[in-house]
């Protein structure tokens, strides 16, 4: 079966696996996040995009929940499923040192499409055209309401990865497809392939979560490690603390490290 899943990403660009997670667990984190970004929504601009002019950085139509792995330890059983990261390893870890070079979660997200939400313009994660080599960043989107045609399912554009420039702003391409599924089904991306959500014409939100990993030298989109709760940390097992990047925080300088990697945890309490 994984095979199979590990060609689809080789070929298309991504895959669907199904009857990942429990409708008990999807229900669970629906319930917990809407409680988290009510607590937060009073601290948070979502209207300031900062240096940004990109459509992507408009969150108007959505609700978001980000930095999963340091709002509660419940998340983990998504950021470290072992079928998400036995999936991705395959294609962060190919083409390192014997194959075997780490690679951290850069992104972890509740994502709500709020009724009647615009297509998102479609996209790469990570930064560059594929044009056929080495994954960089990977995309796990969780399906935490069923995905359908009506509700903003995600688009994607087969083989795009393969390709050496960017999607066209606003624009529909022929090949475009939707990935619909249930409660609890998996889609994994190769970051490389263009993709989206798409309009949601209903009256009803819909929930996902999306996580992304990279090779372990590519920047995350927060300052994960050091902005990592102590609760959590002491919640953590030895593979979820790598999957964050705790050995790969860059030294502040050559007095407190002169390599990119540590054989320990670095950790903002470890400076006290």
């Amino acid at each position: 079966m994984l095979e199979e899943h590990i060609n689809n990403i080789k070929v298309k660009g991504f895959t669907l696996i199904k009857n990942v997670f429990d409708s008990e667990t999807c229900d669970q984190a629906k319930n917990l996040s809407k409680k988290l970004i009510r607590d937060i929504s009073n601290k948070i601009d979502y209207n300031d995009r900062g240096a940004s002019n990109s459509p992507l950085s408009d969150k108007s139509q959505e609700k978001v929940l980000n930095n999963l792995q340091n709002k509660d330890y419940f998340y983990f059983n998504f950021i470290s499923n072992k079928v998400i990261c036995d999936t991705i390893k395959l294609f962060l870890q190919e083409g390192s040192y014997e194959n075997k070079e780490p690679f951290h979660l850069t992104k972890s997200q509740v994502r709500c499409l709020k009724p009647y939400a615009k297509k998102q313009q479609l996209h790469i994660d990570g930064n560059l055209p594929g044009r056929g080599g080495y994954a960089l960043v990977m995309v796990a989107i969780v399906m935490l309401d069923d995905f359908t045609e009506e509700n903003g399912p995600t688009r994607v554009v087969p083989k795009s990865h393969l390709r050496d420039q960017y999607a066209e702003n606003d624009k529909t391409y022929p090949d475009e497809i939707t990935i619909t599924g249930k409660a609890g089904d998996l889609i994994i991306i190769n970051s490389a392939t263009w993709h989206g959500s798409a309009e949601n014409i209903t009256d009803k939100e819909r929930w996902s979560i999306n996580l992304g990993y990279a090779r372990w030298f590519i920047k995350p989109s927060f300052d994960i490690a050091r902005s990592l709760n102590r609760d959590i940390y002491d919640k953590m097992n030895d593979f979820e603390k790598d999957l964050l990047g705790l050995k790969t925080v860059p030294p502040i300088d050559e007095f407190q490290r002169l390599t990119r990697k540590s054989l320990n945890d670095f950790l903002p309490w470890d400076q006290s």
